[in-house]
Order: C-alpha cells, then sequence, then structure tokens
C-alpha cells in the first residue's frame, strides 16, 4: 500500500509529519508522488493565519476532485476550525487530532491496513526524512507561552513542553545519515527548558550537540529577542559548526506597537542587542520578520522601523502584514482595513527586495563555506547553500564547475548575486 503527504505550514509542522510517515512506513506503506495514484492521502494542516486556512480549503478541493483515496487531515485545524471544517468537507474520511499519532496508527489497523496487520520496529529517530536537501530539523519544544497579541500558536499548539536533552540527542545521532546541517527549531528556541528544568536549557542542549561531532554545520532557529542572552554567544565563539546565523524575529520596534503585541524590546533594546551580537560575533549574519499594519499604527512608527532596518544590517528580512487572528475579531473578508494592509504588505516586501539584492551584491568576490544539495544532470551543474542561506528561506546558489573530490562540505566564491539567488565557483 502507498500514502501520500502533503505538509502545510511550517518546519515544526513538517516534524510531525514525518513522524506520521514512519508510522506508516512501519506497515510497511511505502511514499507515493502522485495523490492520484495511492491508497492514503494525508494532509497536515497549518492553521497559525486564516490565510492558511485559505490554503488547506484550496488543498482539499483539488484533492477531493482527483483523489480515489482515502482522506485524512489532521495538523493546527483540528485545535482551530474543527466543527467548521468537517462540515465544509464532510468527503474527509477522518479528521486525527493535533500530534494524535497513537489515533492515527489506531486508524490505520482498523480502517485502512489488512487485517491483523502488524508494525515493524519504528525508524530509531521516529522519523522519515521528507526533503532531498542536507539538513534535518531537530525541534527541541512545542507549544508557547508568550502569548504575543496577534498570535494564535498557545491557543492552536498548548503551552511550552520541551522534550528532555537526553532524547534530543538521541535524535539527532539518529539522523546523522539523513544530512550534514542539523536545525534547530520550536516556537521560541530561547525558553527551551524552562517547563522541565526550571532555567533557560538552550546553551546545555547546543553543548551537547556539538560535542557530538556528527554534524558540519547547526543552527538555531526562531530566537525570541526578549528571551535571548548575550552570554550565550561564547558558544557560537567556542563551536565554529554552530553558525553565527542569529534568527531573531522583532516584528516591530515603535515602543507603543511593542507593548501593544505584549513583546517587550523595542527600538532602543533591539538596536543594542543586534550591535551587541554584532560586536561580540563579527562574522554574524541576521534573519528577521516584520509585522506591518498593525492596528493604530501611525506614521511615525513606520518611520521608527524604517530608521531601525536602515541602521541594523539585516540580511534576510521577512514581512508580513497584520491579520486579525483572534476570535473576537472582526471577519477578515469584511476587514475595511484588509486592502490597505495588503498593500503596505507589498510596499514593504518591495522595498525590502531590493535593499536585500543591493546587499547581496557586496558578497560577489567574497569565498564562504556551502553545502552541495543538489544535482541536475540535465544541465550537469550543482546548486546548494552557502552557511548564511537557512534552508527553504533564504534562496540557494549555483555552482560553475564540479570539483574532483566528493566533498559536500566546500569553499565557494560568489561570482554573481540576485535578491535569494548566487551563483559561485567551487574552490578546491
Amino acid at each position: 500500500m502507498t500514502y501520500y503527504i502533503e505538509s502545510l505550514g511550517c518546519a515544526k509542522n513538517l516534524v510531525d509529519s514525518e513522524r506520521f510517515a514512519a508510522i506508516m512506513e512501519s506497515y510497511g506503506m511505502q511514499a507515493a508522488w502522485d495523490p492520484t495514484e495511492t491508497d492514503l492521502i494525508l494532509v497536515n494542516s497549518c492553521a497559525f493565519l486564516r490565510r492558511s486556512l485559505a490554503e488547506l480549503d484550496l488543498v482539499l478541493e483539488l484533492i477531493i476532485d482527483v483523489a480515489k483515496a482515502k482522506l485524512i487531515v489532521t495538523g493546527c485545524v483540528t485545535t482551530r476550525a474543527l466543527e467548521e471544517y468537517q462540515e465544509l468537507y464532510p468527503e474527509v474520511d477522518a479528521w486525527i487530532m493535533l500530534k494524535d499519532f497513537d489515533g492515527f496508527e489506531k486508524y490505520l489497523k482498523t480502517r485502512v491496513l489488512p487485517k491483523n496487520a502488524k508494525s515493524a520496529k519504528l525508524p530509531e529517530a521516529g522519523r522519515v526524512k521528507s526533503n532531498d536537501g542536507q539538513y534535518v530539523y531537530l525541534r527541541i519544544s512545542d507549544g508557547c507561552e508568550n502569548y504575543c497579541s496577534y498570535c494564535m500558536i498557545p491557543t492552536i499548539r498548548g503551552k511550552l513542553v520541551s522534550e528532555p536533552i537526553e532524547k534530543l540527542v538521541e535524535e539527532a545521532k539518529a539522523m546523522q545519515n539523513d544530512g550534514r546541517e542539523l536545525v534547530i527549531i520550536a516556537q521560541d528556541t530561547c525558553m527551551y527548558g524552562t517547563d522541565i528544568y526550571g532555567y533557560k536549557a538552550l546553551p546545555k542542549l547546543l553543548e551537547a550537540l556539538c560535542e557530538l561531532d556528527i554534524y558540519d554545520w547547526i543552527r538555531v532557529m526562531y530566537m525570541h529577542p526578549d528571551h535571548f542572552e548575550l552570554s550565550w554567544l561564547e558558544l557560537w565563539q567556542k563551536y565554529p559548526k554552530l553558525l553565527p546565523y542569529f534568527e531573531i524575529p522583532i516584528q516591530h520596534v515603535s515602543p507603543r506597537v511593542i507593548k501593544s503585541m505584549n513583546r517587550q524590546k523595542s527600538y532602543e533594546e533591539l538596536k543594542e542587542l543586534f550591535g551587541s551580537i554584532k560586536e561580540k560575533i563579527p562574522e554574524a549574519v541576521f534573519r528577521t520578520t516584520i509585522m506591518v499594519g498593525y492596528p493604530n499604527e501611525t506614521k511615525t512608527d513606520l518611520d521608527l522601523l524604517d530608521k531601525f532596518l536602515a541602521e541594523v544590517d539585516i540580511l534576510h528580512v521577512g514581512v508580513f502584514g497584520y491579520s486579525p487572528e483572534k476570535e473576537d475579531y472582526i471577519n477578515l473578508d469584511d476587514d475595511p482595513l484588509r486592502d490597505y494592509v495588503e498593500k503596505l504588505e507589498l510596499k514593504y516586501a518591495r522595498k525590502i527586495a531590493r535593499i536585500k539584492e543591493k546587499k547581496m551584491q557586496s558578497f560577489v568576490g567574497k569565498i564562504h563555506q556551502a553545502l552541495i544539495e543538489e544535482y541536475d544532470p540535465e544541465t550537469e551543474t550543482l546548486s546548494g547553500r552557502l552557511w548564511w542561506q537557512a534552508p527553504e528561506i533564504d534562496g540557494s546558489i549555483s555552482f560553475e564547475n564540479i570539483p574532483e573530490n566528493q566533498s559536500l562540505l566546500v569553499s565557494a566564491e560568489i561570482t554573481d548575486a540576485l535578491t535569494d539567488e548566487l551563483a559561485g565557483f567551487i574552490k578546491e
């Protein structure tokens, strides 16, 4: 029997999809690449934003229209809009609650698999890798207790639940043959361990992972600026494999807007934070996200945001418009400010793209470490990522030559650069 998974949303959700895949493969099911030619389709949904639900609508409508397989939906929609979606899509055969792996296995055994089907042992990591790149995700915790005013994550994913360090180390070991880069993810990696250890245990975890000496790169994502500790930078100085890539989502810098968002650090504190990191780690590269169109945001607020982005050298900036997600807000389709927010988001996205392209040009002629990830037999070219390009979000680099040695970790001279796509020459 075969299965097909459509995993929507973030990398944290992808980890759940890989666990569902592992359960199916433990019963002998094999992955299919075409939803029209498979026995079971699993849609792992995202419900972080209403636009995410719109994406789910589109996926379900397409699959229902062409597929004849059993259709199962799981993920975040089950904790946000389950009854609504059950009514909208009666064609769905089963709705499995978020991360209900036992319930999913029970459904497989009773409704999908042959009678008396038995499971072999799960993969050592409990997951089946779903991407072709030289990276694997390690989700160190799930849930969040920051309660930012605009965010539904605590409602959807629940309170912070960290995995013990020993378990994460074993999972990292089990996945070492799946990629040369280990990407640390969570809703807020800085708060890892506070629920089970009573303190921020991220440094202790990173040290344990670095000491394994089985990955070339270790990258930490989703570091909340209010919870990042400058003393942690000693780890980046101590371990070369701990990439000096700092994803710190600021959302805004206006003190008034930040306070309304139920966050703490604003313009001055954020500028000091980024400056301190750059001072101690000169090679540091930053990624962040900003939100525009927040309720009652003024031109003065946006001017301060522009000032910050001009003063602080952040290479990767993601921008998204405010979306009213809380239950007491009016329907997004009826919001008179929707057009304004969408136009503002587009304006900032274009502005940021122009700024980034200029910054990328400054890398031409420079040599940086890169991972080779793909070979295209038609063009006979290799491609991959530089160390400051996180998987799936920061673009890639195409190489103009093929080295004689077989190493995946190479030094590359950048010969051309656009906003997200680069060209380079592998140095031997």
